[in-house]
């Protein structure tokens, strides 16, 4: 049993057990809606976008990678700078495919490419595309037609 030697003492128990307890009803209401945002995070959605495409690649080794900025702009206090845009777009495909390592470079035999949907994608010299794997997902590969 908790003997209690002042007022202070049992203002501090007191709000010990009401931070307690409003951290646990806290906790239970996030694990209450958990299920409706379970995998709507952007790595899962990107694990899930290149789903088909990690089929088509060999299982480790290196590959080239190809993508480009956003072009619509300016950043602001809400839309990051192309360039941010683009090297996360890269951080997200490089970990939807490991252990295959991505390169941003066409010197590879094979090349992802990881544009945005309905974008041009051209593919780069002396390459051609190999696969379509929809969403602005492609795989180049060197000399083919």
């Amino acid at each position: 049993m908790i003997r209690l030697r002042s007022l202070r003492h049992c203002v501090a128990l007191i709000a010990i057990l009401l931070y307690a307890g409003f951290s646990t009803a806290r906790w239970a209401r996030r694990a209450l809606h958990w299920p409706a945002h379970a995998g709507t995070d952007e790595v899962s959605v990107y694990e899930r976008r290149f789903d088909r495409l990690r089929q088509a690649l060999p299982p480790t080794g290196v590959v080239g990678y190809l993508g480009y900025p956003d072009p619509a702009g300016r950043p602001s206090d809400t839309v990051p700078s192309p360039a941010l845009l683009h090297f996360r777009r890269y951080l997200l495909a490089q970990y939807a495919l490991a252990p295959l390592l991505l390169v941003e470079d066409t010197t590879r035999a094979l090349v992802v490419g990881n544009f945005e949907p309905g974008a041009e994608r051209v593919p780069p010299a002396g390459f051609g595309t190999a696969g379509e794997f929809g969403d602005g997902l492609l795989l180049f590969q060197r000399g083919r037609p």
